[in-house]
């Protein structure tokens, strides 16, 4: 915990700048090409900042230097400030970290020994808020006087991103100040996206990252040089929500006098990775003015190259892998997840058919149906404002694509689909890589695909299950991360029409499938390389739309419709045997059947075909209670949970046949 008087706190170092000399080379920086600054400058020339207002929470600003403006207030890039060191209204640096720091969010361009320099946002504004001046202990107290006033000037001055290259401590876990954790998750309600740096002892110690980056409603970022190799000195570990340029990052610096463009020097740290995704985030806000920091938190990671920790870095390493900042794409994917013709209605996809839904860990909806209309599989995501994003083709292969298909998301949040290929009888992947959909043939020769289910195993790599319709098989496709393997999980009969996959709290892949031959329901679980298979219900002659989830209790959970007599069923593995239990009947029900867990409550949403109605038990086995959702239709329905517990289920209604997407 953090200390709770002023004389207790622990200090919040900040990183010293330290000259370095730059060999000559491209107009734009090796930093500014590696995270594409000179492409989005040229791509998307009128995203500048304008309109957008970071407050700086640092040593300060010289807010003289020609590059910051060469003036204060009103009328100039550095609008307004606080000192709370000397507790007065002129925020001059007297250090240079903070003029660096505001450097690279926002300077104007200038050439620094033979390279081209800008601030990632050069025409937004700046606030300085001076809460230190010579690398000293920062009482919290001082830091939560900062962000009040912020709060208290967040609207007047149009502050919409706080960049705060501070922190001390070392947390392998999240963290709250009980000092001023509230107010940064005041902050983070009202729309201000505030980005800390991760701070500088690196990995020796262990994963963990430095406070407030550890805070939960702030966004941490690390240190990569100029090649992209993490930097030696970031702190690091789950927590880190992204990479920048950390390493030789030219600056504004302090000088005597009058600073012109060239007063600048190199500068290394975590403190200068930071602003260059606050800067990022200004521009986003900018291009798209209704962005959330959950959806600017989804948008940086989803864009973002992979960087491994644990190839080319030096030192004590983590092996895990971060997002890296791209701000050309950031960009362009910040255009793309606008608001499209539909806005915040659930009237989603017309001639919509098959759907799948799956949250991301900041709360966005991706959504992947199958346009009836235009024979083609689309994706759409719903951002954090309730509003729809346009509707975009995944393969523009000729027509009949994705009418069967299934949807994960990557660690990293970025959607994959697994589909049938109609017109060419084949499985396709399609995985988006942050830029745009790129697409696989995975299995081909005979009609093979059908039925696909998708989730990304224990170590983050895709695996599909799927009917071989030529041979009446069920077959698994995984990626080990260097190319597809294909097995057949089970040949016995005709087996694979229906499939559901889902990963157990112990890493290991389930499957429930369908065997046409005998008319039961069948289990397979992972088992080291190999594969065990069992029947779990042999008391009927048919089953379809089956669903498995995993409880709290890692026990499979099956939802199915039994086709005759056209039933629900559920079937539930405890003491190594199979329960099974009628849930609804008297008439065609449990199609579409969709089985989702929060927590040790199960949610079982099914079509009731005989009266034309969404329908949802809620409990555990052998003890449900019943409710209907929606009236007037059902099919395609599909369910899933985000991670602070929201359902949300799509269902086709039949007078308008358009397919709507609900939240309960």
């Amino acid at each position: 915990m953090l200390a709770s008087t002023l004389n207790q706190s622990p200090s919040a170092l900040l990183e010293s700048l330290e000259g370095r000399r730059l060999l000559d080379g491209e107009p734009w920086s090796f930093n500014a090409r590696l995270i594409a600054q000179d492409v989005a400058a040229d791509v998307y020339s009128s995203l500048n900042g304008n309109g957008q207002t970071i407050a700086v929470i640092d040593t300060g600003i010289d807010y003289t230097h020609a590059a910051l403006g060469g003036g204060f207030g009103p009328g100039f890039k550095v609008v307004g400030g606080y000192d709370f060191v000397d507790d007065d209204a002129d925020p001059m640096d007297t250090y240079g970290h903070g003029t660096g720091v505001a450097g690279v969010l926002a300077a104007d361009p200038f050439v620094f020994d033979g390279h081209h320099h800008q601030g990632v946002a050069p025409d937004a504004k700046l606030v300085a808020l001076r809460i230190d001046e010579s690398n000293d202990p920062v009482p919290d107290e001082r830091i939560e006087d900062a962000l009040d006033w912020v709060i208290d000037h967040r609207k007047s001055l149009g502050i919409t991103v706080v960049n705060i290259s501070f922190g001390y401590g070392s947390y392998d876990d999240a963290e709250v100040s009980p000092i001023f954790g509230d107010e940064l998750s005041l902050l983070r309600s009202a729309g201000v996206f505030i980005v800390a740096s991760s701070g500088n002892n690196g990995v020796g110690d262990g994963p963990a990252i430095q406070y407030p980056a550890a805070d939960p409603n702030v966004y941490a970022v690390g240190s990569v040089d100029e090649f992209g190799v993490i930097s030696e000195f970031a702190q690091r570990s789950s927590d880190l929500d992204l990479l920048a340029p950390g390493n030789d990052v030219a600056v504004p610096t302090l000088v005597d006098g009058d600073a012109t463009t060239e007063d600048c020097r190199l500068a290394s740290g975590t403190s200068f990775a930071s602003p260059f995704v606050a800067g990022t985030a200004a521009l986003m806000r900018q291009s798209d003015p209704s962005l959330r920091p959950a959806d600017i938190s989804s948008i940086l990671r989803v864009s973002g190259g992979d960087n491994f920790d644990g190839d080319d870095e030096f030192g004590a390493t983590t092996d895990l892998t971060f997002a890296q900042l791209h701000i050309e794409h950031a960009l362009e994917l910040t255009q793309d997840r606008k608001s499209g013709p539909l806005g915040a209605t659930d009237r989603v996809a017309p001639a919509g058919n098959e759907a799948a839904l799956a949250y991301d860990s900041d709360g966005i909806l991706h959504f992947v149906f199958y346009d009836s209309a235009a024979r083609t599989l689309k994706h759409a995501v719903r951002a954090t404002d309730g509003g729809w994003s346009r509707p975009a083709v995944i393969d523009n292969s000729p027509v009949d694509l994705g009418n069967y298909s299934a949807m994960a998301l990557d660690r990293m949040g970025r959607p994959a689909v697994a589909y049938f290929d109609s017109n060419a009888g084949d499985l396709k992947y399609a995985r988006y890589d942050g830029d745009r959909w790129n697409v696989e043939r995975i299995d081909f020769k005979g009609s093979v695909g059908l039925y696909p289910s998708l989730v990304f195993d224990a170590e983050g790599n895709p695996a599909i299950s799927y009917y071989y319709k030529a041979g009446g098989d069920l077959r698994l496709a995984r990626n080990d991360g260097s190319g597809w393997v294909i097995q057949t999980i089970d040949s016995t009969n005709d087996v694979g029409r229906a499939t559901s996959m889902a990963l157990s709290r112990s890493g290991k892949l389930g499957i429930a499938y369908a065997n046409t031959t005998t008319g039961e329901l069948m289990y397979a679980v992972q088992s080291g390389s190999a594969w065990s298979n069992s029947v779990v219900d042999t008391d009927t002659l048919g089953v379809d739309y089956p669903s498995l989830a995993y409880d709290s209790s890692n026990r499979p959970n099956i939802s199915y419709y039994d086709a005759s007599p056209a039933d629900l069923k559920l079937a539930r593995l405890k003491d190594g045997k199979w329960q099974t239990e009628k849930l609804a009947f008297k008439g065609a029900v449990g199609l579409f059947t969709s089985l989702v867990f929060d927590g040790g409550t199960g949610y079982l949403f099914y079509y009731n075909r005989h009266v034309n109605e969404v329908h949802r038990f809620k409990g555990s086995f052998g003890n449900w209670s019943h409710s209907v959702l929606e009236t007037g239709g059902g099919r395609y329905l599909t369910a899933t949970r985000a991670a602070d517990g929201d359902l949300t289920y799509t269902w086709f209604k039949s007078d308008d046949r358009i397919l709507r997407v609900e939240s309960v």
